[in-house]
C-alpha cells in the first residue's frame, strides 16, 4: 500500500483501540439514584442562575431549532421528556451528566430566542460556563450567552393538518395563552442526581461509566468526549488550553477534532510519559492492561490530584515536543505517540521531521508492530522500543 493509504490504515488501527470500552472493575461501590420532579419554570430558572450546570468540555450544544420547536410541542401536549442526569460538584452545583442539549433547548424556547447566525448554529458552552460572572453570580447565564452569541427572537409554531391544508400555530413561550402557560410552567420534568457511594478515588471512573450507559442511546460519545464531562481538573485544563490556542500544535495536528481526538492524544502523551519508563536501555511499561481506554482514565483519575509542579512539568514536555516536530503533512497518531515518547529519552538538538517520519513508516519492522492488537503490551513495548531505537541512530547520524 502507498504511504497515504498506510497512514489511514495506521489511524483507522488508532481508533480501534482508543474507542475500545473500558472494563476496568470497580470495587466497594454503590450507586444511587435520587429522583425530583421540577416545574418546567423552575428548572429553567435554576439553569439561568447557574445552580444547573454544563460540564465545561462537553459537546457543543448543536440543535436545531426545528429540533426545539418538537421538544416545546413535546412539552406543550405533556409528552414524556426524557430526566436530565446530573451528578453534584464540588461546588455543590448539580452537573449535567446527560441532558446537556434538552435543557439548553428548553432554556432557549423559554426565552423565545434563537442563534440569529443560522450558518453557525454551534454553541461553545465551555467558554459559557467557565465564565467568572456567572461563576461568582454577578450575571445570569441568559445574560452570559447573549454576551458572547448574537440571538435573536423566534416564533416557535406547530404544523398541523386541516382540510388537507398545512397550518401553523404559534406556541411560542411568551405568546401562549395564560391558561396554558400556566399549565406549562407546572408541568414536571425529572432531573436524576447520581450519587457515588463507597471509595471516593473511584468516584470519577463510575461517574465515567454512567456517563457511557446514558450515551449509548443516541449519538454516542466517544471516549475522550467522556472524559472531558468527567474528568474536570486544572491538569485538563492545560490540556484543552495547548489544543485551542497552540497554533504550532494545530498545524502538526490539523484542525480540531469534533470527538476530542487531539485532545486525547495530548492526553496519550503524558499517560505513556508517565507509565513507560527507559531501565538499561529499554522502554518498560508499567500498569498497563492492554488497554489504552483503561490507561487513559486511570491517568486521568490521577491527574486530578496533581499540583501545579506536576502539571506545568507535562505542559513544558509537550510545548517541547510539539515546538520539536516540524512536519509537512499529517502523520498518524500512533507514529507521533511513540515519538513523542522516545524524545523523551533521546537528548540532542534535532527536529522531528518527515524525513524520521516516513522513515519509519516505510519500515516493515514497525508496521508490524501497528497495524494488528496494537494495543497488546508485547506489541506495544515492541512499538516504542524500536521507534526509540530509530530515533537514536537517526539523531547520531545527522550530527555526524
Amino acid at each position: 500500500m502507498d504511504k497515504e493509504q498506510l497512514i489511514l490504515k495506521l489511524d483507522e488501527e488508532d481508533d480501534k483501540i482508543t474507542n475500545e470500552l473500558d472494563y476496568s472493575y470497580i470495587n466497594n461501590i454503590s450507586i444511587t439514584q435520587n429522583k425530583v420532579d421540577l416545574a418546567f419554570k423552575t428548572l429553567i430558572e435554576g439553569f439561568d442562575e447557574a445552580l444547573y450546570v454544563i460540564p465545561k468540555y462537553q459537546r457543543k450544544y448543536i440543535w436545531k431549532k426545528e429540533q426545539v420547536e418538537n421538544l416545546a410541542i413535546s412539552l406543550i401536549r405533556g409528552l414524556p421528556i426524557p430526566p436530565i442526569y446530573v451528578y453534584r460538584n464540588k461546588n455543590n452545583q448539580m452537573e449535567i451528566l446527560d441532558g446537556q442539549q434538552r435543557i439548553m433547548s428548553l432554556f432557549l424556547y423559554y426565552k423565545g430566542k434563537y442563534i440569529k447566525n443560522i450558518t453557525n448554529t454551534q454553541i461553545e458552552l465551555q467558554k459559557l460556563m467557565s465564565n467568572e460572572d456567572l461563576l461568582n453570580g454577578k450575571k445570569k447565564f441568559g445574560e452570559i450567552l447573549e454576551e458572547f452569541y448574537e440571538l435573536k427572537d423566534v416564533k416557535y409554531k406547530l404544523k398541523y393538518i386541516e382540510e388537507n391544508k398545512e397550518k401553523e400555530l404559534d406556541i411560542t413561550y411568551a405568546d401562549l395563552p395564560a391558561y396554558i402557560k400556566k399549565s406549562v410552567n407546572f408541568t414536571n420534568i425529572s432531573v436524576i442526581e447520581i450519587k457515588v457511594n463507597g471509595n471516593d478515588s473511584n468516584k470519577n471512573r463510575v461517574l465515567y461509566k454512567v456517563f457511557e450507559n446514558l450515551n449509548s442511546a443516541g449519538t454516542p460519545l466517544k471516549n475522550q468526549e467522556l472524559r472531558n464531562g468527567v474528568y474536570q481538573s486544572l491538569f485538563y485544563d492545560m490540556l484543552h488550553e495547548i489544543n485551542n490556542n497552540n497554533l504550532k500544535w494545530r498545524e502538526i495536528y490539523g484542525e480540531k477534532h469534533p470527538n476530542s481526538k487531539d485532545v486525547e492524544l495530548l492526553l496519550r502523551f503524558c499517560a505513556v510519559q508517565h507509565n513507560f519508563k527507559l531501565v538499561d536501555e529499554k522502554i518498560v511499561i508499567e500498569n498497563y492492561n492492554n488497554s489504552y481506554p483503561q490507561l487513559l482514565n486511570d491517568f486521568s483519575d490521577e491527574a486530578i490530584n496533581f499540583n501545579e509542579e506536576e502539571i506545568k512539568y507535562y505542559q513544558k514536555s509537550l510545548e517541547i515536543f510539539i515546538n520539536r516536530v516540524e512536519i509537512k503533512s499529517k502523520k498518524p497518531r500512533l507514529l507521533l505517540e511513540s515519538l513523542y515518547l522516545a524524545s523523551q529519552y533521546v537528548g540532542g538538538d534535532y527536529k522531528i521531521n518527515d524525513e524520521i517520519c516516513n522513515e519509519l513508516l516505510d519500515d516493515e519492522e514497525y508496521t508490524k508492530n501497528t497495524l494488528s492488537s496494537s494495543s497488546s503490551k508485547s506489541k506495544v513495548t515492541a512499538r516504542f522500543n524500536y521507534v526509540y531505537r530509530k530515533l537514536q541512530q537517526y539523531v547520531k547520524r545527522n550530527k555526524g
